[in-house]
């Protein structure tokens, strides 16, 4: 940190003209202090990549084996997300699937492996509330059949008692149900007020996906400048993290927003500095990791400050299903430090939620209050995350 005390007659733009600082070991040239803001973000774009195609090695390994020992006989079942409703979709139809994802779906990888033969689990579907449900019971299928749902078709099959259980939870609040391979996400559903309904079917125990390739959490996105919060990027990135850990789920971004601690000396480190409804480029608009994670804690007293953490121990964090809020700057765009009155500090400092990886392509996915959900490289990434490591866990 560099501390900045003005000389009679000169402004701090003027005395810290060319001025240099070492920030993690590296010399760099601090600029005046200018807050970059809406305008940055309309005249730069976010570095967005499709998703890689290569991104299932071990699905293609296990394809391969599958040719060798045809009695394997696996299909893989794909989980989907809509993040305006909420609703996880399963199916073996990769047609279906991808035209999910033109009109906005999220993919979030491969939910099991299913066998090509054995009892059926059915779908159907809700026309009232939008619902996919899917059960192994013909007697609940034809219940529900009474009740005005759709029967659409066999979706995939059942391993018998066989396999790995497939768990079933139900949000009593919502009506909905969503089926999971991972018994940590069965937990934390529970924990967060949905009732365990057991086992719902089995998938095979041959080819069991586990996350160390690829995840998608698919973090509900908000828009800071739609929302009128162009200073509120921390706030954003925070509830949308919280929000997927089903807490405060009836909250809007205005509201969660009028609780944000604030600043008690003009320093980011003791709490927000402005308001984060409000853009001005000589105010410091920003929260730092530790007065957010204090603020975090009163909605989860599991959130964490683990700044410093490396890109690693980030994606570690996200395969577990904890979102994290990272600070970058906006569009992913070169580091530039400025010389504010409390120290060195990002003129573009920005907040996104880090919610996704996909290691066989090198990318990350992120949830960003300015530019929408997309996938990066994982390099870019990582040389303005490395900048300054400021990170928190929402577990």
């Amino acid at each position: 940190m560099i501390l900045i005390f003005l000389s009679q007659g000169k402004t701090l733009a003027e005395q810290t003209q060319g001025m240099t600082t070492n920030i993690n070991g590296e010399e760099v040239i601090l600029e005046a202090p200018v807050k970059a803001g809406e305008t940055e973000a309309r005249e730069t774009q976010a570095p967005k990549e499709e998703l890689g195609q290569n991104d299932f090695p071990q699905l293609r390994s296990r394809m391969a084996a599958r040719a060798l020992a045809p009695q394997l006989n696996l299909l893989a079942v794909y989980r989907m997300y809509n993040v305006n409703s909420g609703e996880h979709f399963y199916t073996e139809n990769s047609y279906e699937r991808d035209s999910l994802k033109k009109i906005g779906w999220n993919y979030e990888g491969i939910g099991w492996q299913a066998p090509e033969n054995g009892p059926a689990v059915y779908r159907l579907y809700n026309p009232n509330s939008g619902e996919h449900f899917y059960t192994l019971s013909a007697y609940e299928r034809d219940s529900l059949k009474k009740q005005g749902w759709n029967y659409e078709l066999t979706s995939f099959n059942s391993a018998g008692n066989t396999g790995i259980p497939v768990y079933r939870v139900y949000n009593p609040n919502s009506g909905w149900h969503h089926y999971t391979l991972l018994g940590y996400e069965r937990d934390s559903l529970i924990k967060a007020g949905w009732r365990n309904e057991g086992i719902a079917w089995y998938a095979t125990d041959k080819g069991q996906t586990n996350n160390d390739n690829y995840r998608l959490l698919g973090v509900t996105n908000y828009n800071q400048y739609a929302l009128g919060a162009p200073s509120g990027c921390e706030g954003a990135s925070l509830l949308q993290a919280l929000q997927y850990k089903s807490k405060i789920t009836n909250w809007g971004l205005v509201q969660f927003l009028n609780t944000i601690p604030k600043s008690i000396d003009g320093s980011p480190n003791s709490g927000f500095v402005g308001s984060p409804f409000v853009e001005a480029s000589n105010v410091y608009s920003a929260i730092y990791p530790g007065p957010l994670t204090n603020w975090a804690k009163k909605y989860d007293s599991s959130v964490q400050n683990i700044s410093g953490t490396s890109v690693d121990g980030l994606l570690n964090e996200v395969k577990n299903g904890n979102p994290v809020v990272v600070w970058v700057t906006i569009n992913f765009q070169p580091v530039r430090w400025g010389a504010w009155p409390f120290g060195s500090a990002v003129n573009n400092n920005h907040a996104v939620t880090l919610d996704g990886y996909n290691k066989s392509s090198n990318q990350v996915h992120v949830s960003d209050p300015i530019s929408g959900s997309y996938w990066l490289s994982r390099s870019t990434f990582e040389s303005i995350y490395n900048a300054r490591k400021y990170s928190v866990a929402i577990r």
